[in-house]
């Protein structure tokens, strides 16, 4: 067979040659393949053809060899391919599919027949990404294309058959509505998915495995959150369990918000609850999708498989969900729910590398770094960096450094030189300030520290700059842990002896907060020390024993008695305090008694005394002993023997000795002595004696026994006290103390069972000197630009129970240090500075403010220099135009007059008409009104009056008074009730209060819905015969009668007769004791009617006055209304109704000032009483001056291209309107002269201006030149009226919005114009300003945007929106809608708030400056997430965090002069001295005071020592013999 080269001869052999492939899959498989009819072939809409030819194979075979011909396509072969004997490989084919994943493939041919190893064909995926969703499916397009093609004789619609686990890429296909699964093919066509659920495409018939990177042969999976071979990062897991709290008052409840992005969504509710979707999307719609029945369904593009069981509800979502689902919950039934969730919540914010800064310099090479900023995944906008650190799986990206500007710089610029960057001027790094003091004084705290980013230049200044240039540089930790030690606790020391020797007393002990150290300091709980005081007993009786003698050795009682007789005195210097006296050496003749004398002092602190060196005591030391003389002795030898044989006979007769006890065992355990004692005693008595009364040679010998043979148990030993750790206050001396065994091997503490003697005690305790006191500085009040650092320098001193004493500085010695020193000595980076807003550029309305801004840079000496605008070009600068907004622009209207009233009794109508359209047994009415009601009704007619006693009010009706009856009555309170309203009860009533009166008129309605005529005026029915009915009862005819009444008279007479008997008259006039000749009386007759038509005029609408019109031509029909009455009558309610809506003319009263027949006469006095005048009789109404017109109209835009309008509404001109005609009418035509104005000029006619002179006005294509007020006047000889209307250009809504951000933290009030970022603290009130402009005024409304406005939300009168004490919830999206005829705008902002919390400020200066007692205090403040610091209060909703406290300048104080307290004087009389004892010594930081020598401390600041000191002068005594001093 020849080669085809041609493609159109390929697609026909692969038509013939799968047709014939069909043929005989068919007549091989009978039922289960298809059978193909003549003339119909299928043709794969997509099918790979290698560009070749086919051999046919010469073995009988049938098989095909495929040649390639075009050997242009070759590649070049690799040595690979060169050692195996392959051809290069072709190009890859065309792609089986143009969208969802397809195949191509690429051949070689074996150069050496068919003994290569290897494949000759290779396939990869393509066009891989997704179809259009409109589009078919591949295997369907497959099934589809035999839709024309005969299967057993019929056509059949073929679907495709997914899913096959025994041959996944064959097609098989069912026929549409048939129970017919038939394999149309063998193998589908490359790159057709094998499974609808997976991404394995089929190539030659077999299925191949394709990771989720549409790659062949690849084992990639889309981990949890939807990334393909990723590792779960981008995403976290949310599971968890909740009890649904719905009931019958909670109907509903949110159970969990699973956002956008989400996967894996698994949400079960066990219960009755119902469990339904709610849904928002990006763009801020909502939904609500509740199911009833299991199924899928699509939610939002998502798909959701709902299950549902008796108790069992659950939602399986594989996901992504295309919108934010909030899962709820319903109640249904009362028992308790369980729901449980799981789900992958995709991470909202990221981190994303910025694009480069700009080069640090523009030429000889520089660096330019960048940065990572956080973005908001489904904002697709950049938030702050706090949003990214919420997950831990964020880490932000290091920066990237790079060089710059590397060409050498012009000559021009002297010092620099070309070489790299870094060679000759250092990159910019860190400096960190000071640590901060401990968040806590001991226990455990954080401390930090911070950091600004320095530069230094080329002549070695070190500058700050901005930060992002050290973001390459490693930043130092911030913060790190301190003061890991324990905190102070109370430790107690020994108790003291008990202050009695007998009986029940007292004992003291020292209590002391001591560290970590074993320092006495402060900063222990007060509340939690040990008491200081208990009670003791001493168990020895304070009177003598009644028993022999004791059982061990013991001071008689009576020793004891004589001890305590003798006064112990010690003060608090110390002093030689004497023992008892001894009893005398001899018991007759001279003797000697001796005693002890000790150097003791009182320690004021413990109130205890102790002993000391006797050099310690000055003065003279009281005698040890002394000369005593009992009795004298006899001195004869006779009587000596005599005595003394006496004595030694009374001594063996009286005395004796006997054993008494023994001594204390000399140890307590392993083995002791004790000695027996042997006394003298009385025989007779048996009391203890002086041993001197016995005879010595009789004395028993002495006798000893063995005691306390017991092992010993371990014992507490202790060591000696070290020395004192603080020269003044408190100080502490310690010892050690341990358990020991006998044989001094070491033990556990629990084996020794005494109590455990104190390793604590107090010493020095006394107040120390005072001091200066200097904290530390303060942090400096600039970062650059001069600033200063302050401290605290106090004079104080340290007293004994720790704390310090505030002094004046006077009391403290040498000079005190400075309080303040200067800092930041380093120029600023430049900046932008404004000046203050000029005035608003209008007077009223909406204008414009301006304001100047200025270059600055503050130098290190705190200057402000002017530089150059280039160099602050590149920083964002402030706004420097707003909008301000004056008073609203109002224009001028003549002022109302109003008649005061005087102050007497006022009643308080009601002007309405009530009409009632269906029955009821009672109704209330006010006085002033007008009522249409139905017969039978009761009515009570209420008259409020002011200033006048209720019960005084008295009513007439139709001019007669009423009195209390079975159907009318008068209650106390002024009201007037009428029960069963009927056809006498019509009428007009008057209520009358004093001076004040006002009416009410009633009339009844009847079947026909016709005014049922009184009584009274059914006789006057013939009256007027000629009336025509017909044209009567027709309401425009009347009308049109009466305006030509109206148009052709002015006056009206009616005689004496028809003014007694007209009923419509008599019932606005009525009054029934005064004739109408009187001229007072008519008077008042005039200021009823005036009232009548008053409360008419002012309460009728359109309605009102048609059902007046028809009333009137009822009684015009039957003839109880002449003509010419009604139509007065009507024609002044209609002026004066006219006049009443207008706000520019007072109310004209109806009739002239002087009686009617008086104005007949054309006299102004009183009327003459005779009645033979020929006009006495007659009714007449002045004519008054022209009155315009009224009728206000709502304000509205008119688009035609004629526009008319009555003069007084306001016309506005737009783009089609090409006419405006303003009418001037008058409410009585008649003769006038009409005055045209424009803004108070006189307005003339022209080509765009037409004056008729008739009370019209036309202006023709206006434009904006003819805005303006045009005013219309109108007089005669009469008077004048004037009045005018407002011509405005229209113009759609504009709001005049500010896209600027603002952050105002330390602000509780914030108001912003709308159109940025507003961002508040919590708890702050936010006003967004809507200003706008627009004509007509345009209306302003609100919304939030995704949810409703809520209630501390409100609306102020300017079109502001207030919101009060701002919380998370207010966060959000408000917009701001003008709108009025032409269009409308939209503006908005998005408020965001600032979270703040309490953090632990800088540390206070040190309380000292050495020593061990320094300390200094941390208070907490109120801070926001950047470390700003704002007001306490809004921080009030959170708890407030307590104080830190830590040691500081804990080190060796200098050495001084200690000084103790001068002594008494030395003399009693005369010139003598004092002194006191001068050391130097030096505080160590451990809290103890080292004595050192005189050298060590300056000489020159040495005390004295000594000082003299004088008394009153001794006196000179005289002795002579035998006699004494005196």
């Amino acid at each position: 067979m020849a080669s085809w080269k041609s493609p159109w001869w390929l697609l026909i052999w692969m038509v013939f040659m799968h047709s014939a492939l069909l043929q005989v899959i068919g007549r091989g498989r009978g039922m289960t393949t298809a059978e193909k009819s003549p003339g119909a072939y299928f043709l794969p809409e997509f099918a790979l053809s290698p560009q070749g030819s086919f051999l046919e194979d010469t073995t009988g075979e049938q098989f095909l060899t495929y040649r390639y011909d075009d050997q242009t396509s070759r590649n070049t072969r690799s040595d690979e391919d060169k050692d195996s004997n392959w051809d290069a490989w072709g190009d890859w084919s065309d792609c089986s599919r143009t969208c969802g994943g397809g195949a191509s493939y690429s051949l070689r041919r074996c150069l050496t027949g068919r003994n290569c190893e290897g494949q000759n064909i290779r396939y990869k995926t393509c066009s891989n990404h997704d179809c259009p969703p409109d589009a078919e499916d591949f295997r369907a397009q497959q099934c589809s294309a035999y839709n024309d093609v005969q299967y057993q004789g019929r056509y059949y619609e073929w679907l495709p058959e997914y899913n096959d686990p025994a041959a996944p890429c064959a097609l098989k296909c069912h026929a549409q509505g048939q129970n017919l699964v038939v394999e149309l093919a063998p193998k589908v066509l490359d790159g057709t998915r094998c499974n609808a659920d997976s991404l394995d495409m089929c190539i030659s018939g077999i299925c191949q495995a394709v990771g989720c990177d549409r790659q062949l042969g690849s084992n990639a999976k889309e981990d949890n959150c939807g990334v393909c071979a990723g590792d779960g990062a981008t995403c976290r897991l949310v599971r968890g369990q909740s009890k649904s709290q719905v009931s019958p008052e909670k109907r509903e409840e949110n159970v969990i918000a699973v956002p956008l992005g989400s996967r894996s969504v698994r949400i079960t509710v066990k219960g009755p609850a119902h469990l339904f979707i709610e849904t928002k999307t990006l763009q801020g719609s909502k939904g609500e999708h509740s199911f009833n029945s299991p199924g899928a369904f699509v939610v939002e593009n998502t798909t959701v498989e709902f299950q549902r069981g008796s108790e069992r509800q659950a939602f399986k979502i594989p996901g992504p969900l295309m919108a934010d689902f909030i899962f709820k919950t319903r109640y249904t039934a009362a028992k308790d729910s369980v729901v449980q969730f799981f789900f992958y919540q995709p991470i909202s914010h990221q981190w994303r590398q910025t694009d480069f800064f700009p080069c640090t310099v523009t030429c000889g090479g520089g660096y330019q770094l960048n940065s990572a900023e956080c973005v908001d995944i489904r904002l697709k906008r950049v938030v702050p960096d706090h949003y990214c650190h919420y997950y831990p799986e964020n880490v932000k990206p290091k920066p990237k450094l790079k060089e710059c500007s590397m060409d050498p710089c012009p000559s021009s610029d002297g010092f620099k030189e070309i070489m790299p960057y870094d060679h000759f001027q250092p990159l910019p790094r860190w400096e960190h300030n000071p640590w901060t003091a401990c968040s806590v004084s001991c226990g455990g705290g954080i401390q930090r520290r911070s950091f600004v980013c320095v530069e230094e230049s080329m002549h070695g200044e070190i500058l700050q700059v901005e930060e992002w240039k050290c973001m390459y540089a490693p930043k130092p930790k911030v913060m790190q842990t301190c003061n890991l030690f324990d905190c102070p606790k109370w430790i107690a020391m020994e108790w003291s002896q008990c202050t009695v020797t007998c009986g029940r007393g007292l004992r003291y002990r020292v209590v002391l907060c001591i560290n970590h150290r074993g320092q006495h300091v402060g900063g222990c709980n007060p509340q939690l020390k040990l008491h200081i005081k208990e009670e003791c007993i001493i168990p020895i009786p304070c009177y003598k024993p009644k028993e022999k003698s004791p059982v061990e050795a013991k001071l008689p009682w009576l020793k004891q008695a004589q001890e305590l007789e003798e006064t112990r005195i010690a003060t608090e210097e110390p002093t030689f305090i004497p023992e008892p006296w001894s009893a005398c050496s001899t018991t007759c003749g001279p003797g000697v008694q001796v005693r002890e004398v000790k150097c003791r002092v009182l320690l004021t602190f413990t109130q205890t005394e102790t002993e000391l060196p006797e050099e310690e005591c000055e003065g003279p030391q009281p005698p040890t002993e002394r000369p005593c003389h009992l009795e004298p002795c006899d001195e004869s030898p006779i009587s000596r023997e005599l005595a003394a044989s006496q004595q030694e006979q009374d001594s063996e007769m009286t005395y004796d000795w006997e054993y008494a006890g023994f001594t204390p065992c000399t140890a307590t355990c392993l083995g002791g002595h004790q000695e027996a004692i042997a006394v003298c005693l009385h025989i007779q008595t048996q009391q203890t004696v002086n041993d001197s009364l016995c005879d010595m040679v009789h004395r028993p010998p002495a006798m000893s026994q063995a005691c306390n043979t017991e092992p010993c148990p371990p014992r507490w030993h202790t060591g000696s006290w070290g020395p004192c750790s603080a020269t003044c206050g408190v100080g502490i001396q310690t010892r050690e103390v341990y358990c020991l065994h006998p044989g001094e091997s070491p033990s556990t503490p629990e084996e020794c069972q005494d109590e455990k003697p104190h390793a604590l005690q107090a010493c020095n305790q006394f107040d120390c000197p005072p001091s200066w006191h200097i904290e530390e500085w303060q942090q400096c009040s600039r970062t650059c630009g001069g600033g200063t650092q302050n401290r605290r320098v106090t004079c104080q001193q340290l007293l004994t129970d720790g704390s310090f004493l505030s002094l004046s500085d006077e009391l403290c010695q040498g000079p005190k240090a400075s309080s303040h020193k200067s800092c930041a000595r380093t120029d600023c980076p430049p900046y932008l500075t404004v000046g203050d807003w000029s005035k608003c550029s209008v007077s009223c309305g909406v204008g414009t403010q301006r304001r100047q801004q200025v270059c600055q840079r503050l130098t290190a000496k705190g200057r402000r220099v002017p530089l150059s605008e280039t160099v602050c070009r590149h920083l964002p600068g402030p706004p420097l135009v707003r909008s301000c907004r004056m008073p609203v622009c109002r224009k001028m209207q003549p002022e109302m007059k109003t008649n005061l009233g005087k102050q007497g009794p006022q009643i308080l109508g009601v002007q309405r008409v009530y009409i009632q359209t269906r029955e009821e047994k009672r109704l209330n009415l006010t006085v002033g009104s007008r009522a249409y009601l139905l017969p039978n009704t009761s009515v009570i007619i209420k008259c409020p009056v002011r200033r006048f006693q209720k019960s005084l009010i008295q009513w007439e009706k139709d001019g007669r008074c009423l009195q209390n009856s079975k159907r009318l009555g008068i209650t106390k309170s002024g009201s007037l009730k009428i029960h069963s309203l009927a056809a006498p009860d019509i009428g007009m009533y008057r209520c009358i209060a004093g001076s004040a009166q006002e009416t009410v008129v009633l009339k009844l309605i009847g079947t026909d819905n016709r005014l049922i005529a009184p009584p009274a005026l059914r006789g006057h029915t013939g009256e007027y015969p000629g009336m025509d009915h017909n044209e009567a009862n027709n309401l425009g005819a009347t009308w049109h009668k009466m305006r030509q009444k109206w148009s052709n008279k002015n006056e009206l007479y009616l005689d004496d007769g028809q003014i007694r008997h007209q009923p419509l008259l008599r019932a606005l006039l009525g009054h029934c004791s005064h004739s109408a000749g009187n001229a007072n009386s008519w008077e008042f007759e005039k200021k009823q009617f005036e009232s009548a038509v008053k409360q008419g005029a002012y309460s009728m609408d359109t309605a009102q006055f048609d059902e007046l019109i028809r009333n009137m031509s009822q009684l015009m029909e039957t003839g109880e209304v002449s003509d010419d009455l009604a139509s007065q009558v009507i024609y002044q309610l209609v002026a004066e109704l006219a006049k009443a809506q207008s706000a520019h003319v007072q109310w004209r009263g109806i009739l002239g000032e002087a009686p009617p027949a008086a104005h007949l006469r054309g006299e102004t006095g009183s009327v003459p009483q005779s009645s033979n005048s020929k006009d006495s009789g007659k009714l007449t109404f002045k004519p008054k001056g022209p009155v315009l017109l009224r009728q206000s109209q709502p304000t509205s835009v008119s688009f035609n291209k004629t526009v008319n309008s009555r003069i007084g509404n306001t016309v506005y001109i737009t783009r089609r309107t090409e006419v405006i005609n303003i009418l001037c009418e008058l409410v009585t035509p008649s003769e006038a002269t009409y005055t045209w104005t424009k803004d108070g000029a006189l307005l003339r006619p022209s080509k765009k201006v037409i004056l008729d002179g008739m009370g019209k006005i036309q202006i023709q294509k206006p434009t904006k030149k003819e805005q303006g007020i045009y005013g219309c006047s109108v007089a005669n000889h009469l008077g004048s009226d004037v009045e005018s209307s407002s011509v405005l250009y229209a113009e759609a809504p504009v709001i005049l919005s500010i896209g600027r951000n603002i952050t105002r933290p330390e602000h509780s009030h914030l108001s912003v114009v709308i159109g940025g970022i507003v961002e508040a603290p919590q708890r702050a009130n936010v006003t967004i300003q809507c200003p706008v402009k627009g004509v007509p005024q345009p209306n302003i409304t609100w919304l939030k945007k995704g949810g409703s406005l809520s209630d501390n939300i409100s609306l102020l009168f300017n079109g502001s929106l207030l919101l009060q004490n701002v919380s998370l919830e207010s966060e959000g999206t408000y917009v701001c809608t003008a709108t009025n005829a032409l269009g409308k705008a939209m503006a908005s902002s998005i408020l965001h708030l600032l979270e703040t919390f309490w953090e632990l400020g800088s540390w206070t200066q040190c309380s000292a400056t050495c020593g061990h007692l320094g300390a200094r205090v941390q208070r907490p403040q109120c801070v926001m997430a950047n470390g700003q610091e704002v007001s306490e209060a809004f921080c009030e909703h959170l708890q407030k965090p307590l104080a830190g406290f830590q040691p500081c300048n804990i080190w060796d104080c200098p050495s001084r002069w200690f000084t103790g307290t001068w002594s008494e004087c030395s003399v009693s009389c005369g010139e003598g001295f004092r002194s006191r004892q001068v050391t130097c010594k030096r505080t160590r930081a451990n809290g103890t005071v080292q004595v050192m020598p005189p050298r060590a401390c300056a000489p020159r600041e040495r005390p004295l020592g000594r000082r003299p000191c004088s008394s009153h002068p001794c006196v000179q005594g005289l002795i002579e013999p035998g006699n004494q001093l005196f």
